[in-house]
């Protein structure tokens, strides 16, 4: 038998072609990919005219090269393209065309292949985790050791099975790469398998450079033992809140964090952690004194800006001929009388910080029209500059005015109201949240006795007085108060008769109150906490977790105090 019937009859496609793309020789296999071969000795057409090949580069520059081609029946082909020289003046180029299933057998049975087949396998059983790798219609590829002892199935029963026939045979609940495949994109959920076992999920889809998902790699963390995770949770917990409060402590010091014992103080602290990494504005409405200063350095120290400038300005401070200055600043020989070198405004200042506003209600008109500006379009232009400059800056303003009556009368632009008031955020005078008062006064004691070197302590007698004045100048009226006491008393103990005499003799909606002993005052207090919290909630188990305390308790005090949940009366 001739070579040529030989090549002729091999399983793999053979094109020999010369520098031009003339075809001087193709075999059996060869034509059935490609029909055109079959009649190239009486049309010659070109080798380009036939198929996609890059086998002319590969004998003008003398190198081997592969690439992929379609048949004329759709089909892949990968073409092995080796250029040759017949004589020392004949430059020739043999094409070898294997199908995707002659490549793969070539390329698995390679040292390379094996080599980096045993160091996946190697580190899919380092991870620890139930690893799975799944094509893009859902076979399965590969896991790793942890298969049989997770899902109860042995390797060798899962690769090569559809993800779905494992859900339908129960082996798992819920298949994570099924949800993949529909959805297109990576998820996290939770499987049982058919043992009871706990499984946390991640599911990743690896797509080609074309877009089609061709795998669908899933991690599996066993968390049967949740029990032990959630008291490990707990307890960490336990021990966040504990240096919480200590942070607490440290950052009242520093005048950056106020007391929020309160529930409706801790609403407003969760609001805070949800907004403060956010650059929206806010506008945080309240009585003189209540802390929105505070609330602001607050929100800028849980924000990613915490370790850039916070510029506090108090607009009614600051005299209307010298604001638009000091907000926006002025170049050099802006005005007369003026630094010469120019003046940063405050807006510029605060640049990748926070600006907060206060007072923002005694903001004059024409300075409500040049801020509304600076919020649009996040830029300024200093006084006496002709080219405006960009700034990143987070806008939070106060006030204790009525804002939107002051729109009404004219006194405050609208537009500039909507822009402040994305979030708002309401701080309840003292008087509204009196749980805060034992924590304030304790809280200033202590700073105030620290401050000045003092141990004086107060007398359980003086807390009705503080629990039944109505703080009209709130927290700072508050810590004032106590920081006198603090200096003035020349005895261990602070007692009644050392109090201001407003609060001694306050003689307000709670007429004496005062004369109640502590226990009496203790009792009413926990009785409106308790008849308000029953009054908002639906369920005791509700009201129990609003209130942290447990079920029974609830019902055992709802008893003593006689009310009815629902009731609204005391």
């Amino acid at each position: 038998m001739q070579f040529a019937d030989l090549f002729s009859r091999l399983p793999i496609g053979l094109v020999v072609v010369d520098l031009h793309g003339n075809v001087h020789y193709v075999n059996d296999k060869s034509i059935q990919l490609f029909a055109g071969l079959a009649s190239q000795k009486s049309n010659k057409k070109p080798i380009q005219e036939i198929m996609t090949s890059t086998i002319i580069k590969s004998i003008k520059t003398e190198k081997p090269n592969v690439c992929i081609t379609t048949t004329d029946d759709g089909h892949s082909v990968y073409l092995l393209e080796i250029p040759f020289e017949a004589d020392h003046l004949t430059k020739l180029g043999l094409i070898i065309m294997l199908d995707a299933e002659q490549v793969e057998y070539l390329i698995s049975h390679s040292k390379t292949y094996l080599d980096l087949s045993q160091d996946l396998d190697t580190i899919m059983n380092l991870v620890g985790d139930l690893v799975t790798i799944t094509d893009g219609n859902g076979i399965v590829l590969r896991v790793n050791a942890a298969c049989e002892k997770v899902m109860g199935v042995k390797e060798s029963d899962f690769v090569g099975r559809p993800a779905t026939i494992l859900e339908e045979q129960g082996i798992i609940d819920h298949s994570s790469t099924v949800n993949v495949l529909r959805s297109g994109v990576r998820g996290i959920m939770t499987q049982t398998t058919r043992s009871g076992r706990r499984l946390l999920v991640s599911s990743f889809p690896l797509y080609n450079d074309l877009g089609d998902l061709v795998k669908v790699v899933n991690i599996s963390r066993d968390i049967t033992e949740r029990e032990e995770l959630l008291d490990q949770i707990e307890e960490l917990r336990n021990t966040i809140r504990h240096y919480q409060m200590e942070i607490d402590r440290l950052n009242w010091a520093n005048a950056d964090t106020p007391i929020m014992k309160s529930q409706i103080m801790q609403d407003i602290m969760d609001l805070i952690f949800r907004i403060a990494d956010v650059d929206s504005t806010v506008l945080i409405l309240g009585e003189t004194g209540v802390g929105k200063e505070v609330i602001a350095r607050t929100i800028h120290n849980l924000s990613s800006r915490k370790d850039k400038p916070f510029i506090a300005i108090n607009c009614g401070s600051i005299p209307e001929s010298l604001i638009e200055s000091e907000l926006f600043g002025y170049e050099r020989g802006a005005f007369t009388g003026g630094n010469r070198e120019g003046k940063l405004g405050l807006i510029a200042a605060a640049n990748n910080g926070t600006l907060f506003l206060d007072e923002i209600g005694e903001l004059p008109l024409h300075m409500q029209a040049k801020l509304l500006r600076v919020l649009q379009e996040k830029q300024l232009r200093p006084i006496g500059a002709v080219k405006e400059i960009k700034i990143n800056v987070r806008f939070i303003a106060a006030t204790n005015r009525n804002l939107e009556e002051m729109v009404k009368q004219g006194l405050f632009r609208e537009d500039l109201f909507y822009r402040l008031n994305v979030i708002s955020i309401v701080v309840p005078s003292l008087k509204e949240r009196p749980e805060d008062i034992p924590y304030l006064m304790e809280y200033f004691l202590s700073l105030y006795n620290q401050k000045y070197g003092r141990k004086v302590q107060f007398h359980p007698d003086v807390m009705p007085y503080f629990l039944t004045y109505p703080w009209p100048g709130n927290i700072r009226e508050l810590q004032n108060i106590v920081e006198r006491l603090v200096v003035t008393c020349s005895e261990p103990l602070i007692r009644p008769e050392r109090l201001p005499d407003k609060l001694r003799h306050y003689d307000g909606p709670e007429e004496g109150a005062a004369n109640k002993s502590l226990k009496e005052l203790v009792e009413e207090f926990e009785r409106n906490i308790i008849h308000n919290a029953m009054q908002r909630y639906k369920t005791m188990k509700e009201v129990s977790e609003h209130l942290k305390v447990d079920v029974s308790t609830i019902s055992r005090k709802a008893r003593k105090y006689g009310i009815r949940h629902g009731s609204s009366n005391l």
